[in-house]
C-alpha cells in the first residue's frame, strides 16, 4: 500500500487499487480526498460519500454530501454518476451502482439493492428462476490474527431469486434452497443463509421458540412453586398460632392455680 497523499499533493490514477486483503479502494490520496487524473493528477477534496459516516472525518467536521436518487457515488469519490444499466461495468460488491429493474419491488431482497447486483464487476438483474443458467461470484476476505496467522473467509453472491433459490456452484444453475436440518456447504445454501457444520440452522438473529411442552413445564413448575408456597405460609401461620395459644392457655392456667392458692 502506498502512503495517501493530503489536499493538493501530486497523484495518479493509475495507483487506484483494491487491499488483496480487505479489498477496500486505496488510491494516492487520502480518505478527504480523491486523484484528479491519470497523469499530473491532483489530490482534491472529495465531492460525494456512500457512507452515512465516512472513514478519514472527525466528528463535526464537514463531509461530502451523499448523492440524490438515481445515482451513486463511486469509490473514488470524485462526483455522483447516474446508476448503470444492466451489463456496465461496476465496482466490487457496489450493488447501489447498479439501476433498478422494472420490477425491482418484487426482485428486491436483502441480497440484492433493488434487485440489481455487481457480479463478476458488471451489473445484472437478480431475476434468474428454477433451473436457469445463473452468475456466481466468489470474493475472499483475509484476516490477520494476532500472531500473524490468516483467517479467510469466502462471500458467494449470485443473480438467482432470493432467498427462495441459490446458484449451485457446480452446474452453474438456479436450485431451491435448503430447509432447516438440511445439509449443505455455504450459506448461500439455505434459505436461513446460515450453514453451520453441514448443516442448516436458524441465522442468529432469529428468536428463540419455545415449545408447547416446555411452556407446559415452565407454567406447571411456576404454578407447584407457588402452591408450596402458599401451603408452607399456612402450615407457618398454624404453628404460631397453636404456640401462641399454648402459651395463653398456660398463662391462664398459672392465673388459676395462683388464685386458688391465694383463696382463704
Amino acid at each position: 500500500m502506498q502512503p495517501s497523499s493530503e489536499l493538493g499533493h501530486p497523484c495518479s490514477t493509475t495507483n487506484d487499487h483494491l487491499d488483496p486483503y480487505s479489498h477496500r479502494f486505496f488510491s494516492d490520496c487520502d480518505d478527504k480526498t480523491y486523484c484528479s487524473a491519470a497523469s499530473n493528477g491532483t489530490c482534491l477534496p472529495r465531492q460525494c460519500r456512500r457512507d452515512e459516516y465516512p472513514f478519514g472525518f472527525s466528528p463535526g467536521e464537514w463531509i461530502p454530501p451523499a448523492c440524490p436518487d438515481d445515482t451513486f457515488c463511486p469509490d473514488e469519490g470524485n462526483g455522483c454518476v447516474p446508476l448503470l444499466r444492466v451489463g456496465s461495468a461496476c465496482q466490487l460488491n457496489r450493488d447501489d451502482q447498479c439501476g433498478p429493474p422494472k420490477e425491482w419491488e418484487v426482485l428486491a431482497d436483502r441480497q440484492n439493492f433493488n434487485g440489481s447486483l455487481c457480479l463478476h464487476s458488471t451489473c445484472v438483474y437478480a431475476n434468474a428462476t428454477l433451473g436457469e443458467q445463473c452468475i456466481a461470484d466468489q470474493t475472499t476476505y483475509i484476516d490477520i490474527g494476532p500472531s500473524g496467522e490468516e483467517f479467510d473467509f469466502t462471500v458467494t453472491r449470485h443473480n438467482c431469486l432470493t432467498p427462495s433459490l441459490f446458484c449451485d456452484p457446480n452446474t452453474l444453475r438456479c436450485i431451491q434452497t435448503k430447509a432447516i436440518g438440511e445439509d449443505c456447504s455455504s450459506d448461500q445454501d439455505c434459505h436461513s443463509l446460515n450453514c453451520d457444520s453441514g448443516s442448516c440452522v436458524d441465522p442468529p438473529e432469529m428468536p428463540t421458540q419455545v415449545k408447547t411442552w416446555q411452556w407446559a413445564a415452565v407454567i406447571s413448575s411456576v404454578v407447584t412453586t407457588m402452591v408450596l408456597i402458599v401451603v408452607t405460609l399456612i402450615m407457618i401461620q398454624k404453628r404460631i398460632r397453636a404456640r401462641n395459644y399454648e402459651e395463653i392457655h398456660e398463662y391462664y392456667e398459672e392465673q388459676i392455680r395462683c388464685g386458688i392458692m391465694l383463696s382463704p
